[in-house]
């Protein structure tokens, strides 16, 4: 009677393994998150890409591969004129545990802006999370879009 339990155990979680918690990815995107405003944007994107990352950019082609990201931002060095934070609102993790998703809202402050004040750009944005083999997230998609400043901070 045990040998079948056993087996029907390891049948189960076979066919259906356990999915990797949600909150995993979405932790993963806070830290990806302070580590922008702690360190700068250009060594939090390089920090949490997967090497054949996909970033997405307004009216431009995307970025395909962590090489050119870095290229990109070795040809845009303004990290201290700006302030880039995000919160994910929302999230999932695929049944396999290897790929997930997270979704949010962003805001940039951008230093001594157009009017020489500062300027504030808000939106939203989407990230697809990969597990890599030594169990961290790295994102191999992101993109985003701008959107009206919420009503909560009007």
């Amino acid at each position: 009677m045990k040998k079948i339990i056993a087996g029907s155990l390891i049948l189960m979680f076979a066919c259906n393994p356990p999915k990797a918690d949600v909150n995993e990815i979405l932790k993963t995107d806070k830290a990806f998150s302070a580590m922008c405003m702690e360190k700068g944007m250009s060594v939090a994107f390089m920090n949490y890409a997967a090497e054949d990352v996909v970033k997405m950019r307004p009216q431009e082609y995307p970025i395909m591969n962590k090489k050119d990201l870095q290229k990109m931002f070795d040809d845009h060095k303004n990290d201290g004129d700006l302030k880039f934070k995000w919160e994910p609102v929302k999230g999932d993790i695929s049944s396999s545990g290897d790929l997930g998703y997270t979704f949010g809202n962003w805001q940039i402050v951008i230093k001594g802006g157009p009017t020489s004040k500062d300027t504030t750009v808000y939106g939203n944005y989407i990230s697809i999370w990969k597990k890599e083999a030594d169990g961290s997230w790295k994102y191999v998609l992101d993109g985003g879009n701008v959107t009206p400043k919420p009503e909560d901070e009007k």
